[in-house]
């Protein structure tokens, strides 16, 4: 199944952020703990075969199992490690974990020291005898499932599956159990891992041979715990834990660089000159989820903007390279728009030239009256005339016009009929009688107006 980014889980309680890789045991993906703010890792378990899941029992024994583990505070185990169920899908959460993991670390040409690959195997071993008392079955020993811390050398382990049947924890530690033995073959394939960069299935030898070819000093200890670690006529070993880490040899002993699997020589080969591949922190969880192409596993804090960087130089380059020819490009264009083609004589427009006049045009005027029409006249020739020849006059023949003026006969012009009602201007004017004078008569005149009475002085009011 594949979970969109910003899915939900749990309530609201995770949000997913970006998709890991796909790792032994199931999808991994990078989500946020909306509660603390911090990054986790939720894997779908049981995706690859969801018929083999066990009961519902049996799965929330698993995931109070998870909190079990959890309450160990062992430094090898996740700091935080949970289990849930939605919508009938089965999620284990767990703390990111610093470093890198080792199948993105480990390669046929740059295996880990035998200093380091043995602290790394021993402090496995004390993980799992901290969890013999809750029960080792469903546990992954792989290289994807082991994160290193490079400047601390520490190891985490997060492969935690769920199994078909219950975990049961062994009675003591003297037992010997088929999760006991397929955890000591685990580790006798790891040690070989971690000391050749090699998986141990891809081998056809017994593992002692490309060990000693490669590290002829070490211990002889070391070959009887792959021996019996890792048997060939038999499925499983038969020594407990106990007894094969006791086969182990001190790391302190132990040379603390790597050796090349390419035997010595006078002049030093290219992988020696190399350098040797050395791990890395990450940077970011969010910046190395999403740049992650691997299988399993998520890349080292280094190797992601290593990796960026790589792939961003070209991209630079040529988006630099298109930016140079297209300003390059327009500026010459418009140079070209702008400045006109010059020539070696001095070619101009005369708005006043004259040109010859054809043979039979008489006048300049547009229009023509129907008779005076110009007639088709014939090409002159045009051909290639031989080299020598006297030049031809062109003189055009006279023909006749196109049609004939049309016969239209016009009408004959007639005045306009006069009204009879109206008097004509030249009729003789007949005397008018003429009437006794009438005499004009006076205007009636304005009355005027009445006087105003005379006002009498009045008196002042004696003291």
């Amino acid at each position: 199944m594949t979970l969109a980014v910003g899915t939900a889980l749990s309530h609201g309680a995770y949000v997913i952020e970006a998709w890991v890789a796909e790792d032994t045991i199931g999808p991994v993906y990078l989500a946020m703990d909306v509660a603390s703010g911090q990054w986790v890792q939720l894997r779908v378990l049981g995706s690859r075969n969801p018929g083999a899941l066990p009961e519902a029992t049996a799965r929330q024994d698993f995931y109070r199992y998870l909190e079990q583990v959890t309450a160990l505070k062992h430094p090898v185990l996740p700091r935080y490690l949970g289990g849930f169920e939605e919508e009938g899908v089965c999620y284990q959460a767990f703390t990111n974990p610093a470093g890198t993991p080792l199948d993105q670390l480990i390669t046929p040409t740059a295996p880990l020291s035998p200093q380091l690959s043995l602290s790394i195997i021993r402090q496995l071993v004390e993980a799992l005898q901290a969890l013999r008392w809750l029960g080792w079955a469903g546990l992954r020993l792989t290289p994807d499932q082991l994160w290193l811390n490079p400047q601390a050398q520490t190891i985490v382990l997060t492969g935690f599956d769920l199994t078909p049947g219950e975990s049961e924890p062994l009675a003591s530690p003297d037992s010997v159990a088929p999760e006991e033995t397929e955890l000591v073959r685990s580790l006798s394939h790891l040690l070989y891992l971690l000391l050749t960069g090699q998986q141990a299935t891809d081998t056809k030898a017994p593992l002692t041979v490309d060990i000693r070819r490669r590290y002829p000093a070490l211990p002889t200890s070391v070959d009887t715990a792959l021996e019996q670690g890792s048997p060939r006529d038999r499925a499983l070993p038969t020594i407990p834990l106990t007894d094969w880490v006791a086969l182990l040899p001190a790391p302190e002993t132990l040379p603390a660089e790597p050796q090349s699997a390419e035997p010595p020589s006078a002049e030093p080969q290219s992988s020696e000159l190399r350098p040797a591949a050395q791990p890395h922190d990450r940077v970011s969880p969010a910046t190395v989820a999403i740049a992650s192409n691997r299988e399993s596993g998520i890349l080292s804090q280094a190797s992601a903007p290593a990796t960026a960087q790589r792939s961003y130089q070209p991209v630079l380059a040529l988006l630099l390279t298109g930016l140079t020819a297209t300003v390059g490009g327009l500026g010459l264009g418009f140079y070209a728009r702008l400045q006109p083609p010059t020539s070696s004589t001095q070619e101009r427009l005369n708005p006043n030239q004259s040109f010859p006049a054809l043979p039979d045009w008489n006048t300049n005027t547009l229009w023509q009256p129907w008779d005076e029409a110009p007639t088709v006249r014939d090409r002159p020739d045009y051909g290639n005339a031989p080299a020598g020849a006297p030049p031809t006059d062109f003189i055009p023949e006279v023909q006749e016009p196109a049609a004939p003026a049309p016969a239209v006969a016009q009408p004959e012009f007639a005045p306009d009929p006069l009204d009879q009602a109206v008097e004509p201007w030249d009729s003789p004017v007949e005397p008018g009688v003429t009437a006794e004078p009438v005499p004009p008569v006076a205007p009636t005149p304005i009355p005027e107006p009445d006087a105003a009475p005379a006002l009498e002085p009045v008196q002042p009011p004696l003291p």
